[in-house]
């Protein structure tokens, strides 16, 4: 876990080439470990999704808004409030390299994370060893741990939070290995800002890390210019850049976001649990900052690791869900921490440190397998009914993106809804679940607040404006509501407008299994 540096920093200062080492990083031995690295991660990803896992339903969802986005054109704004630019550039890049390649879209964007990968640990390396000393092995495990965490961290590879991270971590490197600016040169850190401001455009709310690992800094060396290093202004100029052009000259995206969290009111968690969220995820920084006390560790490694993890729980408070995704970051700031701090701690200290941050990775990875499972059940399901939805307009009704998403990515359809999930129905529904409801059906609602009302509306013009080829209506779960169960027939059997378009489909398909139930219905003409 440690990769091997404290060893390799020791024997390369031993050595009497280390110059040497550091002004060549790339050595011909180097250059073959990351080509051997590269063939072995892109080969074995591409044949780990496309046999053994499916993609997460939100990278999913982000291919299926990109081909539908494609597939409407110019028209596609007006039907969908939102589609921030970078992720939509990202998922049409996923959608045109498919096309070019034969690949499905949802491989696509999984080897364009392994690239990406690649990238990045390729230049943390470079930072390393032109800094400190490194061998190979920094390289080869730093590439397995970005591949491989986020694969067991119930599967968020190729998410917005692990593209995030795979920006900090050169960042980082950079920060623990050259505080002093004495080997790597101004070149290498612009290049190095540029990178860190890109993926920080996937989520810019996690530029707070970067804000606190540099105040950090300054509170450390008592030098408020660290903040005005080129890494920095250029970082921070890129997402400026971003927002500016995408939020501030441009209100109708800010009313847009308004409408989208006003509608989704009903995912978001309370503040009671917002700070109990908080001190269970900040509860291990204890254990790390006795253990600085203990082994008398510099000031600077504990303060930095400490903003690590402040940093990932306030971006996790303020989306204010504590998914999966959203606790990932907090865990791998954790992991980065106990990277700084190896090679002051006995290994027995690393070890037990380790386990203690592997438990929250093995319990998202035990509760990935009802997922992988749905998937499967619902391709099984199709392929016995003799049913294909490669290149159809599928539209889709169900409370969780998952398996529909990663089923429809995979398969070639276009799902053919405006917004990624129904959450807006969630929030509509939410007065009803309660307790004394429970297992009863969600009563019929109309939508009439005002923001859901814009999202329903917009679903519904799509559909009388360009009817689907299909209907998904699926049964499975209410998630995120509790107690009351959603079948979308009595959900809108008030609604005239979604009657007339139920009308003209007919069920050819009911599915009823052991983990879902859903009807699939086809256009009567």
């Amino acid at each position: 876990m440690n990769f091997g540096i404290q060893s390799e920093i020791a024997s390369s200062r031993r050595g009497q080439n280390f110059a040497a080492e550091r002004g060549n990083p790339w050595s011909p031995p180097s250059i073959g470990v990351f080509a051997a690295s590269s063939l072995v991660l892109l080969a074995g990803l591409r044949a780990f999704y496309s046999s053994v896992y499916w993609i997460h339903w939100d990278l999913a969802g982000a291919v299926l808004s990109a081909g539908l986005a494609e597939a409407l054109g110019a028209d596609f704004e007006n039907y969908s409030l939102y589609f921030p630019p970078i992720e939509r550039a990202w998922a049409t890049l996923a959608i045109s390299l498919s096309d070019v390649s034969g690949l499905s879209p949802d491989l696509v964007i999984v080897l364009m994370t392994g690239v990406t990968i690649l990238f990045s640990c390729g230049f943390a390396y470079h930072i390393r060893r032109a800094s400190v000393g490194a061998s190979p092995l920094f390289l080869v495990g730093s590439i397995a741990i970005l591949t491989v965490i986020p694969v067991l961290y119930k599967d968020v590879f190729g998410l917005r939070e692990h593209l995030v991270m795979l920006g900090l971590w050169p960042y980082l490197v950079l920060r623990i290995s050259d505080p002093e600016k004495e080997h790597i040169g101004w070149k290498t850190r612009a290049i190095l800002g540029l990178w860190l401001g890109t993926t920080l455009l996937f989520k810019y709310l996690y530029a707070l890390v970067v804000v606190l690992v540099e105040l950090a800094a300054a509170v450390d060396r008592r030098k408020l210019v660290q903040f005005f290093q080129i890494e920095n202004l250029v970082s921070g100029s890129v997402v400026a850049v971003y927002l500016l052009i995408w939020l501030v000259l441009d209100p109708s995206q800010r009313e847009a976001i308004a409408t989208i969290v006003s509608a989704i009111d009903a995912n978001l968690t309370s503040t009671r649990i917002n700070i109990e969220q908080a001190a269970i995820r900040s509860s291990l920084s204890v254990f790390f900052l006795l253990i600085a006390f203990v082994f008398k560790i510099p000031p600077r490694v504990s303060l930095i690791g400490l903003a690590l993890v402040v940093a990932a729980v306030i971006a996790a408070w303020i989306q204010a869900r504590w998914y999966t995704h959203h606790v990932f970051l907090i865990t791998m700031a954790y992991l980065a921490w106990l990277w700084m701090i190896r090679p002051h701690v006995k290994l027995l200290w690393q070890l037990a440190l380790l386990l203690l941050i592997a438990r929250p990775v093995i319990i998202e990875f035990r509760s990935t397998a009802p997922y992988l499972n749905s998937v499967a059940e619902v391709s099984q399901a199709m392929e016995s009914a003799g049913i294909s939805v490669h290149g159809k307009r599928v539209g889709l009704l169900t409370m969780h993106p998952s398996p529909f998403s990663q089923y429809l990515a995979s398969n070639g359809a276009l799902r053919w809804n405006p917004n990624v999930n129904m959450a807006y129905v969630a929030s509509e529904l939410h007065p009803d679940d309660l307790p004394e409801n429970a297992g009863k059906l969600a009563p019929p609602s109309r939508m009439d607040d005002p923001g859901r009302a814009i999202l329903h509306n917009q679903l519904l013009s799509l559909w009388e404006d360009l009817p689907p080829d299909v209907l998904i209506l699926d049964r499975s779960t209410s998630w995120p509501l509790r107690h009351i169960k959603v079948d979308w027939t009595k959900v809108f059997a008030e609604d005239e407008r979604f009657n007339a378009i139920l009308a003209q489909y007919e069920p050819v398909l009911e599915h009823d299994g052991k983990m879902l139930e859903y009807t699939y219905y086809t256009r009567k003409n």
